[in-house]
């Protein structure tokens, strides 16, 4: 084989007159890394499980077996809040309701909730423990 070298020369020179300035080599570009992602910012513990949550929903359709109004309501307060209907001081107010006369599923229901909101449990019952706000 013959000397080549002549004739590659001249096709860089050809492509650099047709598209301007050659783009520089690799090497001596300059190195652009993605930017390191800042970690979130956890201000309390995670929320439950969803393995406590759909434990606290079989407890609750058992208690309620016989009064699916109140089921019905649990579920509309809820969705309520879900599609951001109402805000999470009428959650309080109205699952106070739905769940007065039963302390243990309020103290479930309490476990769910942000700091600052809890159901409050009176004194008929068996309340004044950890569930009060």
């Amino acid at each position: 084989m013959g000397y080549t070298g002549g004739l590659k020369r001249e096709r860089e020179e050809e492509e650099e007159h047709q598209h301007g300035a050659p783009a520089p080599p690799v090497a001596s570009r300059p190195r652009l890394d993605p930017p390191t992602p800042e970690p979130p910012v956890r201000v309390r513990p995670l929320a439950p499980a969803r393995a406590e949550a759909a434990r606290f929903l079989e407890v609750l359709l058992r208690e309620f077996a016989d009064k699916p109004d109140k089921v019905n309501e649990f579920r509309a307060v809820l969705l309520d809040y879900y599609y951001t209907s109402i805000d999470m001081s009428s959650v309080v107010g109205r699952m106070q309701i739905v769940l007065q006369g039963y302390p243990d599923l309020i103290r479930g229901f309490n476990t769910f909730l942000p700091r600052g909101y809890a159901l409050k449990l009176d004194d008929q019952q068996g309340g004044g423990g950890a569930g009060d706000a």
